[in-house]
């Protein structure tokens, strides 16, 4: 009698550690089906968005790659020439020189200095023809999207005297000093492709992708994660958007996003 209830206490206890393992089994099987179906549908969603630059490349004659960085100059300065002829204010970003500057009829009214930047990988399969198609005119801004209001409108009432006036000036002051904003602002530009500014004001800061959670880099992040995984659930592919991420003094960007018209021109050279 004793003798069976240990043998019935062992047979209970191999059942719970194989059903243990297939559980294990099954969740890695499913991890390992989702993994594939995410790498084929995103190469493919890669690729779809490299054939759209393609064809804006066809029937220009094919250039040789070893030209490949003179085809970059003359593309960044007929699209600087183009952008000067018109009557708005335009935005040129230089990776090389590391510069972002607003020009108003090739006159550059406010320049910064670029303290990290990063692109997606997209750009750098560019080959000369499709390089030149993309950047060899100047893009335009079609939409805005920002971590601050663009044009921020604020009624003042007039102060009653001098000593009014100097109490409202030094609430304005400590109220600067005690804001701390995350500035950041995202433009689509007409290419398919996104422009990312955000303003930091050290290096440190600039390597700290995340920012505790709070950043632009972990809520774009974030957003492109729930995108591609509602993707795979439904079998189709994930939006792919290629990136140009750029860091710069946070009163800088401020300045930059709300001097820029809506349908802006920008030069870029990567």
């Amino acid at each position: 009698m004793r003798k069976n209830s240990v043998e019935d206490f062992d047979s209970l206890f191999v059942e719970k550690r194989s059903g243990v393992k297939r559980t294990f089994f099954i969740v890695v099987l499913s991890v390992l089906a989702l993994t594939t179906i995410y790498i084929i549908l995103s190469v493919g969603a890669v690729r779809d968005q490299m054939k759209t630059a393609q064809n804006l490349a066809q029937g220009s004659p094919q250039v040789n790659s070893s030209l490949l960085p003179q085809l970059k100059e003359k593309a960044w300065l007929e699209s600087r020439i183009k952008m000067a002829a018109g009557d708005s204010i335009g935005l040129s970003i230089d990776l090389e020189e590391l510069r972002i500057q607003l020009e108003l009829k090739g006159v550059v009214i406010l320049s910064s200095k670029i303290r990290d930047y990063s692109i997606s990988g997209f750009f750098k399969k560019m080959d000369g023809n499709v390089y030149f198609a993309t950047f060899g005119t100047p893009l335009t801004i079609q939409q805005f999207k920002s971590s601050i209001v663009k044009n921020p409108l604020k009624v003042v009432q007039a102060p009653k005297d001098t000593i009014a006036a100097q109490a409202a000036a030094d609430a304005e002051a400590k109220a600067d000093s005690l804001r701390d904003e995350n500035v950041f602002w995202t433009v689509k530009l007409d290419r398919n492709f996104d422009l990312d500014i955000q303003g930091i004001d050290s290096i440190a800061e600039a390597q700290s992708k995340y920012k505790l959670g709070k950043g632009f880099e972990f809520k774009r992040d974030l957003k492109n994660i729930a995108n591609s995984f509602e993707h795979i659930f439904k079998f189709k592919k994930p939006t792919y958007t290629p990136e140009i991420l750029i860091s710069i003094p946070e009163n800088e960007a401020k300045a930059i996003l709300r001097a820029l018209p809506q349908n802006a021109s920008v030069t870029i050279r990567i």
